[in-house]
């Protein structure tokens, strides 16, 4: 899978709390938060899980355990 790292995503509108807790002067180096989308399989995997529309306590799937 290829990911273009050097598209910039601004993240000051996302209650993102390493942009919005300091001021514009401040460079957030401290904290682990990227800001990169997240890559199309993961979105689609949460937005395929997010139309079953029920969140109960589920088993993880036999997949990741057998890749585990």
């Amino acid at each position: 899978m290829n990911y273009d790292f050097d598209r910039q995503i601004d993240r000051r509108a996302s209650d993102s709390g390493k942009w919005n807790v300091y001021g514009e002067d401040i460079l957030p180096m401290w904290v682990a938060d990227m800001d990169f989308e997240s890559p199309a399989p993961i979105v689609q995997a949460l937005h395929q899980r997010a139309d079953v529309k029920v969140f109960g306590y589920g088993r993880p799937p036999m997949k990741l355990r057998e890749v585990l």
